[in-house]
Protein backbone atom coordinates (compact mmCIF):
# COMPACT_ATOMS: atom_id res chain seq x y z
CA UNK A 1 0.00 0.00 0.00
CA UNK A 2 3.08 2.61 0.76
CA UNK A 3 4.71 1.41 -2.88
CA UNK A 4 1.55 2.43 -4.06
CA UNK A 5 0.84 6.00 -2.61
CA UNK A 6 4.55 6.54 -2.92
CA UNK A 7 3.83 5.72 -7.00
CA UNK A 8 0.87 7.85 -7.04
CA UNK A 9 2.48 10.94 -5.41
CA UNK A 10 5.56 10.67 -7.91
CA UNK A 11 3.14 10.49 -11.08
CA UNK A 12 1.45 13.50 -9.89
CA UNK A 13 4.66 15.36 -8.98
CA UNK A 14 6.05 14.22 -12.59
CA UNK A 15 2.67 15.98 -14.25
CA UNK A 16 3.40 18.63 -12.39
CA UNK A 17 6.99 19.19 -13.64
CA UNK A 18 5.65 18.79 -17.37
CA UNK A 19 3.49 21.31 -17.54
CA UNK A 20 5.91 23.65 -15.98
CA UNK A 21 8.99 22.26 -18.78
CA UNK A 22 6.42 22.86 -21.31
CA UNK A 23 5.27 26.63 -20.28
CA UNK A 24 8.96 26.84 -20.80
CA UNK A 25 9.63 25.02 -24.14
CA UNK A 26 6.46 26.99 -25.71
CA UNK A 27 6.86 30.25 -24.26
CA UNK A 28 3.91 30.82 -22.10
CA UNK A 29 4.95 32.97 -18.71
CA UNK A 30 2.48 30.31 -16.37
CA UNK A 31 1.94 26.85 -16.94
CA UNK A 32 -1.70 27.75 -15.88
CA UNK A 33 -2.00 28.21 -19.81
CA UNK A 34 -2.52 24.39 -20.23
CA UNK A 35 -5.50 24.90 -17.84
CA UNK A 36 -7.42 27.70 -19.72
CA UNK A 37 -6.05 25.82 -23.18
CA UNK A 38 -7.56 22.49 -21.94
CA UNK A 39 -10.82 23.92 -21.04
CA UNK A 40 -11.34 25.73 -23.96
CA UNK A 41 -10.03 22.50 -25.78
CA UNK A 42 -12.97 20.39 -24.48
CA UNK A 43 -15.80 23.28 -24.16
CA UNK A 44 -14.96 25.47 -26.85
CA UNK A 45 -16.04 28.51 -24.80
CA UNK A 46 -13.43 30.88 -26.89
CA UNK A 47 -13.71 31.58 -30.58
CA UNK A 48 -11.15 32.71 -33.42
CA UNK A 49 -12.38 36.65 -33.45
CA UNK A 50 -13.96 36.57 -30.10
CA UNK A 51 -13.29 39.83 -27.27
CA UNK A 52 -12.10 38.27 -24.20
CA UNK A 53 -11.91 40.09 -20.42
CA UNK A 54 -9.24 38.39 -18.65
CA UNK A 55 -9.56 39.16 -14.95
CA UNK A 56 -6.31 38.41 -12.30
CA UNK A 57 -4.20 38.38 -15.98
CA UNK A 58 -0.73 38.34 -14.04
CA UNK A 59 1.50 37.29 -15.24
CA UNK A 60 0.24 37.16 -18.43
CA UNK A 61 -0.39 33.33 -19.01
CA UNK A 62 -3.83 33.71 -19.92
CA UNK A 63 -3.38 36.82 -22.08
CA UNK A 64 -0.67 34.12 -24.26
CA UNK A 65 -3.52 31.42 -23.94
CA UNK A 66 -6.30 33.41 -25.44
CA UNK A 67 -4.74 35.69 -27.86
CA UNK A 68 -3.48 32.18 -29.40
CA UNK A 69 -6.91 31.46 -29.67
CA UNK A 70 -8.57 35.05 -30.42
CA UNK A 71 -6.22 35.54 -34.01
CA UNK A 72 -5.78 38.40 -34.54
CA UNK A 73 -9.04 39.83 -35.49
CA UNK A 74 -10.60 39.38 -32.10
CA UNK A 75 -8.68 40.98 -28.41
CA UNK A 76 -8.06 40.41 -25.18
CA UNK A 77 -7.95 42.97 -22.02
CA UNK A 78 -6.23 41.77 -18.98
CA UNK A 79 -6.71 43.38 -15.62
CA UNK A 80 -4.62 42.57 -12.18
CA UNK A 81 -3.30 44.54 -9.35
CA UNK A 82 0.32 43.83 -10.75
CA UNK A 83 1.60 45.55 -13.71
CA UNK A 84 2.03 42.70 -16.62
CA UNK A 85 4.66 43.42 -19.14
CA UNK A 86 4.27 44.09 -22.74
CA UNK A 87 2.97 40.91 -24.94
CA UNK A 88 3.79 42.59 -28.34
CA UNK A 89 0.47 41.93 -29.74
CA UNK A 90 -1.43 45.29 -30.82
CA UNK A 91 -4.81 43.34 -29.88
CA UNK A 92 -3.86 42.26 -26.34
CA UNK A 93 -4.38 45.38 -23.76
CA UNK A 94 -3.58 45.58 -20.18
CA UNK A 95 -4.26 48.03 -17.22
CA UNK A 96 -3.40 47.60 -13.62
CA UNK A 97 -6.40 47.51 -11.98
CA UNK A 98 -8.52 46.39 -7.96
CA UNK A 99 -10.84 44.73 -8.82
CA UNK A 100 -12.28 45.22 -5.51
CA UNK A 101 -12.45 48.27 -5.40
CA UNK A 102 -15.02 50.40 -5.54
CA UNK A 103 -16.48 51.74 -9.11
CA UNK A 104 -13.97 48.70 -10.48
CA UNK A 105 -16.72 47.28 -12.34
CA UNK A 106 -17.30 50.74 -13.94
CA UNK A 107 -13.65 51.27 -14.65
CA UNK A 108 -13.90 48.42 -16.30
CA UNK A 109 -16.88 49.18 -18.82
CA UNK A 110 -15.50 52.53 -19.79
CA UNK A 111 -11.93 51.22 -20.90
CA UNK A 112 -13.87 48.09 -22.69
CA UNK A 113 -16.42 50.77 -23.78
CA UNK A 114 -18.15 47.15 -25.68
CA UNK A 115 -20.05 44.29 -24.91
CA UNK A 116 -17.34 40.88 -24.91
CA UNK A 117 -18.02 37.20 -26.08
CA UNK A 118 -16.04 35.81 -22.60
CA UNK A 119 -14.69 37.02 -19.26
CA UNK A 120 -12.21 34.57 -17.74
CA UNK A 121 -11.05 35.67 -14.07
CA UNK A 122 -8.29 33.31 -12.44
CA UNK A 123 -8.05 36.09 -10.31
CA UNK A 124 -6.97 34.60 -6.61
CA UNK A 125 -6.18 36.23 -3.33
CA UNK A 126 -2.71 35.94 -1.44
CA UNK A 127 -3.41 32.57 0.88
CA UNK A 128 -3.23 32.93 4.50
CA UNK A 129 -3.28 29.21 5.26
CA UNK A 130 -6.56 29.67 6.79
CA UNK A 131 -8.84 27.65 4.91
CA UNK A 132 -11.77 29.15 5.82
CA UNK A 133 -10.40 32.86 5.26
CA UNK A 134 -9.08 31.54 1.66
CA UNK A 135 -12.30 30.51 0.57
CA UNK A 136 -14.17 33.83 1.77
CA UNK A 137 -11.13 36.04 0.15
CA UNK A 138 -11.88 33.81 -3.19
CA UNK A 139 -15.39 33.90 -3.18
CA UNK A 140 -15.56 37.34 -2.96
CA UNK A 141 -13.29 37.99 -6.09
CA UNK A 142 -15.31 35.44 -7.88
CA UNK A 143 -18.55 37.32 -7.04
CA UNK A 144 -16.93 40.62 -8.34
CA UNK A 145 -15.53 38.75 -11.56
CA UNK A 146 -19.37 37.59 -11.77
CA UNK A 147 -20.70 40.93 -11.21
CA UNK A 148 -18.06 42.34 -14.69
CA UNK A 149 -19.35 39.15 -16.54
CA UNK A 150 -23.21 40.40 -16.02
CA UNK A 151 -22.10 44.05 -16.97
CA UNK A 152 -20.30 43.67 -19.89
CA UNK A 153 -21.10 40.22 -21.75
CA UNK A 154 -22.81 39.92 -24.81
CA UNK A 155 -25.96 37.86 -24.66
CA UNK A 156 -24.86 33.72 -25.24
CA UNK A 157 -21.74 35.03 -23.62
CA UNK A 158 -19.80 32.69 -21.84
CA UNK A 159 -18.17 32.78 -18.78
CA UNK A 160 -15.15 31.01 -16.60
CA UNK A 161 -13.97 31.50 -12.94
CA UNK A 162 -11.64 30.49 -10.32
CA UNK A 163 -13.07 28.95 -7.44
CA UNK A 164 -12.25 26.68 -4.02
CA UNK A 165 -13.99 24.09 -2.63
CA UNK A 166 -15.94 25.35 0.64
CA UNK A 167 -19.44 26.07 2.11
CA UNK A 168 -20.17 28.93 -0.51
CA UNK A 169 -19.53 27.16 -3.50
CA UNK A 170 -23.04 25.46 -4.16
CA UNK A 171 -24.61 29.40 -3.60
CA UNK A 172 -22.24 31.14 -6.39
CA UNK A 173 -23.07 27.84 -8.63
CA UNK A 174 -26.71 28.63 -8.04
CA UNK A 175 -26.16 32.20 -8.51
CA UNK A 176 -24.55 31.72 -11.71
CA UNK A 177 -27.89 29.18 -12.88
CA UNK A 178 -29.90 32.47 -13.08
CA UNK A 179 -28.12 34.45 -15.52
CA UNK A 180 -26.53 31.13 -17.69
CA UNK A 181 -28.29 28.94 -19.69
CA UNK A 182 -25.81 26.13 -19.06
CA UNK A 183 -22.88 25.88 -15.89
CA UNK A 184 -20.96 23.36 -15.53
CA UNK A 185 -17.55 22.96 -13.17
CA UNK A 186 -14.69 22.14 -14.63
CA UNK A 187 -10.73 20.65 -13.17
CA UNK A 188 -8.43 20.78 -15.48
CA UNK A 189 -5.71 18.16 -15.65
CA UNK A 190 -2.86 21.22 -14.96
CA UNK A 191 -4.44 21.82 -12.15
CA UNK A 192 -2.11 20.83 -9.84
CA UNK A 193 -4.10 17.54 -7.54
CA UNK A 194 -4.12 18.91 -4.47
CA UNK A 195 -5.28 22.55 -4.91
CA UNK A 196 -8.54 23.09 -3.87
CA UNK A 197 -9.12 25.39 -7.08
CA UNK A 198 -11.57 24.31 -9.28
CA UNK A 199 -13.52 26.46 -12.29
CA UNK A 200 -16.68 26.75 -13.05
CA UNK A 201 -17.79 27.29 -16.71
CA UNK A 202 -20.96 29.40 -17.32
CA UNK A 203 -22.27 29.63 -21.41
CA UNK A 204 -25.06 30.97 -22.97
CA UNK A 205 -25.35 34.44 -20.93
CA UNK A 206 -29.07 34.76 -20.60
CA UNK A 207 -28.82 38.42 -20.44
CA UNK A 208 -29.00 41.09 -17.09
CA UNK A 209 -30.56 40.09 -13.89
CA UNK A 210 -33.58 41.54 -13.18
Amino acid sequence: MGKRKSSRLWIKMRKKDQFYRLAKEKGYRSRASFKLLQAVKKYGFIKQGDRVIDIGAAPGGWLQAARQIVGGKGWVYGFDLESIDHLHYENVLTEVLDITGEGAVEVISNLVREKVNVVLSDAAPNISGVWEVDHARQMFLAYRSLEIAVRLLHRNGNFFVKLFHGPDLNQFEREAQRVFRKVAMIKPSASKARSSEIYLLGTGFLGQVS
